[in-house]
Order: C-alpha cells, then sequence, then structure tokens
C-alpha cells in the first residue's frame, strides 16, 4: 500500500507560522514511514481543489491500495472524499488543521488524529457519505440560519485576534440581526410535505456543525440514513431561548424547542427553493434551487488512528 501525506503549506493567517509547521509536520512524516520501510509520497497542495486533482490521478492511476491523510479542516475531508467516492481501494484519513473540525469530533480520543504514528498504524471503517445532486457530504449540509452564520463567520476569521470559535459566535450574532427565514420545500418519502418559511434545515450523516454544535444527535455515521432537523421561523428571543439546547443536542427531549422542530431520519428525500439559495456542504458554500437528497451506503473508507475509535456507530447500536 502506497501512503500519500497532502499538506497546504499556506493554511492559517501566518505564512510564517504555516510553513514552518508544515516543515515540522513533513519530518515527523519521514521518520514515521522510513522506520517502518512504507511506500509513501508527501504532496504539498497550491491552490483550492488542488487536493481533489492529485486524490483523483493517483487513484486513477493504479488498482492497488492507497492511504490518503490529508492535513485540513471538515472542508478538507469533503475535497479528498469528493474525488473518489465508492473507492474500495482507497483510504482517506484527516490530520485536524481547520477552524471547526467538526467530524472527528464523532470519534474518541481526538488527539491522535493529529499523531503520524496513530494515522499510519490505525485501521479504517467503512462510513456512509450523502449525494446532494452530483456532490458528496462526509458530515452536514446546513440551509438557511445555519449556511448565513458560515459565512459571516468566514469573514470575521480574516481578522486579526478572532479566534475559530469567536468567529462562530460573532457569526450568530451578526446573522441573528440581519433579515433570516428561508421558504423552504422539503418532500420525504413518506408523504410528508414541509412547505414553510423555515429558519434552518441540518442534514447530518455526522453529529456536529459549527466547531461543536450538536445539530442531529442521534445522527450515526454508518447506519444508512441521514438526520433530518427542520426548524421553523421562530423570533429572535425564542430564537435565544432555545439556542442552547440546539448547541448541546438535548432539544429532541425538550418540549419547549420541539414545538418548533421536526426531526425525521430517513435515507432519502428531495428540496427545492423559491430561487437558487446558499447551502452550505461541510462547511464549503455552493448555490442551488433544488436538491436530491440520498445516502451512500459504504461511501468511503475512514482512518480511524490507533487508539480512537467511533463514538456512534450502528454496529455498536444493535
Amino acid at each position: 500500500m502506497v501512503y500519500h501525506f497532502v499538506l497546504n503549506p499556506m493554511s492559517g493567517k501566518n505564512l510564517k507560522k504555516a510553513q514552518k509547521s508544515v516543515k515540522s509536520m513533513t519530518d515527523k512524516i519521514r521518520a514515521a514511514c522510513q522506520k517502518r520501510q512504507l511506500s509513501y509520497r508527501i504532496y504539498y497542495t497550491t491552490s483550492v481543489g488542488d487536493a481533489t486533482e492529485y486524490v483523483r490521478s493517483m487513484v486513477n492511476s493504479t488498482q492497488d491500495r492507497q492511504r490518503f491523510i490529508c492535513v485540513g479542516g471538515d472542508g478538507t475531508i469533503n475535497e479528498i472524499v469528493n474525488s473518489a467516492p465508492c473507492a474500495e481501494n482507497v483510504e482517506f484519513g484527516v490530520i485536524p488543521h481547520g477552524s471547526g473540525n467538526d467530524f472527528v469530533k464523532n470519534f474518541t480520543n481526538t488527539d491522535l488524529f493529529s499523531s503520524i504514528d496513530a494515522q499510519i498504524d490505525g485501521d479504517t471503517i467503512s462510513l456512509d457519505l450523502i449525494k446532494c445532486n452530483d456532490v458528496y457530504s462526509a458530515n452536514m449540509i446546513n440551509i438557511g440560519f445555519d449556511c448565513s452564520v458560515v459565512k459571516e463567520a468566514a469573514k470575521l476569521k480574516k481578522m486579526k485576534l478572532v479566534t475559530p470559535g469567536l468567529s462562530y459566535i460573532g457569526g450568530v450574532v451578526v446573522a441573528l440581526f440581519k433579515k433570516y427565514g428561508t421558504k423552504m420545500k422539503l418532500v420525504f418519502d413518506d408523504g410528508e410535505v414541509v412547505d414553510s418559511t423555515l429558519l434552518l434545515t441540518a442534514i447530518g450523516n455526522g453529529r456536529y456543525c459549527g466547531g461543536g454544535f450538536d445539530a442531529v444527535p442521534e445522527a450515526l455515521l454508518d447506519d444508512g440514513l441521514m438526520d433530518v432537523a427542520v426548524i421553523k421561523k421562530i423570533s429572535r428571543l425564542t430564537f435565544i431561548s432555545l439556542v442552547g439546547s440546539y448547541k448541546k443536542g438535548t432539544y429532541l427531549s425538550n418540549e419547549k424547542a420541539m414545538k418548533y422542530i421536526i426531526y425525521k431520519r430517513v435515507p432519502h428525500f428531495k428540496m427545492e427553493f423559491e430561487e437558487p439559495i446558499p447551502i452550505c456542504i461541510d462547511g464549503e458554500i455552493k448555490g442551488a434551487r433544488s436538491i436530491d437528497f440520498s445516502v451512500v451506503r459504504n461511501g468511503f473508507n475512514f482512518v480511524i488512528p490507533k487508539g480512537s475509535q467511533i463514538k456512534y456507530s450502528a454496529h455498536s447500536a444493535e
């Protein structure tokens, strides 16, 4: 098996610090791989989308098994799984280096994701993907208010002294005082139709978004279902009173919250909008006027670092 390590030497606000970090990681990768006499490559990305092209070209060049360990956040995971979805001979792993790193929160001992040795010695598990038209999501799709928060947070991240956590909280505050509410139509296979102006819809394979919001608290990464949380448009005061429950993922047992929330677990459904609107897929903003959502069972092989394990699994729930 060939081990690929994909690094971004331009990530972060401080270029010199980022390059120093990449050099240190490069040294650790070489030492760990040479110690084990592994076949490996280190690739440095040069632009947005470069990781996808690199992975795709390597996958197309051979049928041999390959493991790609990429440094980045949820957007990086999205980028690499879209390069080769459903490829049986490909394994994907991530060393967290993003602003939210929500996907790895579905696993225990998340500090081990930063260990080169643990990544090399880790096992893989087959996880689902959510297919949104022709794009795949490993973690979560956010539409409406949550998507607006991501857009505002991205602006705040560019400011000095603003941490990723503060940028998301600031994004919530900014979005809250702007005009909000999005006309959405959700059509489920059981015949239920939700056609209304909504605050947000969160569609999750994983549970977390926004740096730790437990938005879909019953989601499992390997159950063949996606969890859909539909929140009706509510007043700002009601939002403020309930946002804590939404963040902690306790709203399903909160009678007041559930007056405004529809929660479903489904393998497929459709959404329509009056006009193209922004859609946040694993932290990356795209646009759509209609979306067909479906779950792809065993859509990718994910590397779990040695010493870590999945927290929420359909197999452990059986």
